[in-house]
C-alpha cells in the first residue's frame, strides 16, 4: 500500500517525543494501518476513519494547539487521510464494478450453455450430470419427467424447460403415448426431491432408476412430490 509519510507511524511517534505531545491512541491506529490488507477496502477505510477522528481530536488539544509544528503535522496527516480514503474508495469501486462484471460473464456463460445443444440428447447425459451435482449442493433447478408405460426420462435446466424439448424427452421414450410432468428439483432433508404437476405414485423409484442410467450417477435418495401426496425410492 503506497502510504503517505504523515500516515506513517514513526513519524507521528519523532513529533509526540519533539514537542512533548501526549498520543491519544494514534499509534495504535497508525500502525493498524500499516498491517491492514489494502484489498480489503472496507477495513482500510474504518482505520482510516480512525485515525481521521483521532486526529482531529489531538488538533483540539491545549498542548498541541500551542505548539505549531505538531498542529501543522497533524493537519498534513489529515490530508493524507482524505487523500488515501479517495484512493481506496476507487479501488473498491473499480474492484466491485470487476466482480459484477465476472458475475454477469459467467450467468451469461450458464445460460449460453443452457441454449446450446436445444435438440441434442446429451441435454439427458452428459448436460444433465452437472446440473445433478447442483442439486445435491443445494440448487434448485426447473425439471420436465417424461412417462411412458413404466420408463420415465428426466430433464433438468437452471431456465424455464421450453415445450420443443419435449420431443428429445419422447425419441428418448422410443416413441409411443408419452406423458410430461412439469416441476422442480431441488434437495429436501437429504432427498433429491421432484415437485411435479401431476399424480406421482410410484414416480420415485422410476425417476431414481432413469437418474442412473442417464448419468451413471447412484441417487442415494429419490422425492416426488405431486397433486397426490409423497412418494419416496423406499430408501434403496
Amino acid at each position: 500500500m503506497n502510504t503517505s509519510k504523515f500516515l506513517v507511524e514513526s513519524g507521528w511517534k519523532d513529533v509526540t517525543k519533539e514537542n512533548n505531545v501526549k498520543d491519544n491512541g494514534l499509534l495504535k491506529a497508525l500502525a493498524q494501518l500499516k498491517r491492514a490488507d489494502e484489498d480489503k477496502h472496507d477495513e482500510v477505510l474504518r482505520t482510516l476513519d480512525d485515525i481521521a477522528k483521532l486526529a482531529t481530536q489531538a488538533k483540539k488539544a491545549k498542548e498541541v494547539v500551542a505548539v505549531q509544528a505538531a498542529a501543522k503535522y497533524l493537519g498534513e496527516m489529515l490530508d493524507a487521510v482524505d487523500a488515501q480514503r479517495r484512493g481506496i474508495e476507487k479501488a473498491k469501486a473499480e474492484h466491485e464494478k470487476e466482480q459484477k462484471a465476472k458475475a454477469a460473464a459467467a450467468k451469461k456463460k450458464d445460460d449460453d450453455e443452457d441454449d446450446d445443444d436445444e435438440e441434442s440428447p446429451e441435454l439427458l447425459t452428459t448436460k444433465l450430470k452437472p446440473l445433478l451435482k447442483l442439486v445435491a449442493r443445494g440448487e434448485t433447478m426447473h425439471a420436465l419427467v417424461a412417462k411412458s408405460g413404466k420408463k420415465v426420462v428426466v430433464m433438468l435446466s437452471r431456465k424455464p424447460i421450453p415445450p420443443a424439448r419435449r420431443k428429445i424427452l419422447a425419441e428418448e421414450l422410443g416413441g409411443g403415448s408419452t406423458k410430461y410432468y412439469p416441476g422442480t428439483c431441488c434437495l429436501e432433508a437429504g432427498a433429491t426431491t421432484f415437485a411435479l404437476k401431476a399424480e406421482v405414485a410410484g414416480m420415485a423409484k422410476l425417476i431414481k432408476l432413469a437418474l442412473l442410467e442417464q448419468t451413471g450417477l447412484r441417487v442415494n435418495k429419490v422425492k416426488c412430490r405431486g397433486d397426490d401426496g409423497d412418494d419416496d425410492d423406499g430408501g434403496r
